[in-house]
Formats: C-alpha cells, structure tokens, sequence
C-alpha cells in the first residue's frame, strides 16, 4: 500500500504537466532539502494508506491523462509505487515522477520506476540555487529527463511562475506551486 497524503485532480500544465491528471502527494522523505516548501510531508506518519488498484480505478473513472506522482520523496517508497506505475502504464497514461535523487543514486526498483516514467523532475532543491521562474523545477540544479513516448518533444516552459491558491469551506488556505514574495507575505497573514 502506499501512504498518500493527498490526491487532486489537476490541469496545470505549468506546475504538474499535461492534461487533466491525477496528482499524488507522497508521504515521507529521507532527503529533507533545506528550503523545501513540502516539509509537512517529510514524516514517514500519517496520510492515507491506500492500494494501487484503488488509485487506478480513480484514473480511469476520471480519465485522466496520466499521474504526476509528488512527494515527500516518492521513490522512498519505491517497493509500493512500482506497481502503481506499471499499472497506469499499461492503461496507455503517462506518467510524471518529481524525485529528489538522481539516477546513479537509485537502486533496481527505483530505477524501474524512472524508466516507466514519461518525464522525471530530478535533483535535490538547493535554496542558493532558488529559481520560481522554472517549469516544474524549483532550483536551477534540477533536471528535466524526457523519455520516449508521448513527451518526448515536450517543450519545457521556463520564464514565468505560477502559483495555485485555494480556500476551503473552513477559510483554511492551500497553496501549491512555486512561492513569490507576494505569495509568501499572503500565505504569513493567513497564519
């Protein structure tokens, strides 16, 4: 089973890739980047521990173009997530992996499961190496590897940010993406 903390559905080419996809945020991580903007999923506790197949069937039944599978750090939990992969892979969806590792620092599952995937975000976050202005990416460290398959020409967007804000029915706010100055000072009032 894999431990999620929390699954939307997005179409934010921008930030999680294209089309309307299933994103899942991962729990836990053994890397813990200084100046990560995620560290309330570094903690291996807590989430939701949910089945493969469950996930699946919700791809299906939303149609979505693929998973974009986030963390934490999702190949901490390699043993768990390949077969999600393998499964998505075989509806004809695509996949898209953000990973703090590298690829000479994975083991064999690990490795699979960047092989499955159409594109991974890979690198560890450097904060002297900050840029919000980058597709996907949030240091200029970070790499984008394009596998064959349908995004293997994706042009990759840099020179703007963008940034998601919601509110819930409780006036709790959520933010994903990359944080501005101004959305820093908004999410500080907020708190």
């Amino acid at each position: 089973m894999i431990r999620v903390q929390k699954l939307m559905l997005v179409d934010n080419e921008h930030l999680y890739g294209p089309g309307k996809r299933l994103l899942l945020y991962l729990k836990g991580c053994t890397l813990r980047c200084e100046g990560c903007i995620n560290p309330h999923l570094w903690p291996f506790e807590g989430g939701t521990m949910m089945e493969a197949k469950d996930i699946v069937d919700l791809c299906e039944k939303e149609n979505v173009e693929g998973i974009t599978v986030h963390g934490g750090e999702p190949l901490d939990q390699a043993e768990e997530l390949l077969p999600l992969v393998q499964m998505v892979k075989k509806l004809h969806k695509t996949v898209i992996l953000f990973t703090g590792y590298i690829k000479k620092e994975l083991n064999h599952i690990q490795c699979k499961i960047w092989n499955h995937a159409d594109i991974v975000v890979a690198g560890r976050f450097q904060m002297n190496k900050k840029n919000v202005h980058l597709q996907f990416r949030g240091s200029t460290n970070q790499r984008i590897y394009r596998h064959s398959g349908p995004y293997k020409n994706y042009k990759i967007q840099d020179g703007y940010t963008t940034t998601i804000i919601t509110i819930d029915e409780n006036g709790c706010m959520d933010v994903q993406g990359f944080l501005t100055e101004d959305v820093e000072k908004l999410v500080n009032i907020q708190e």
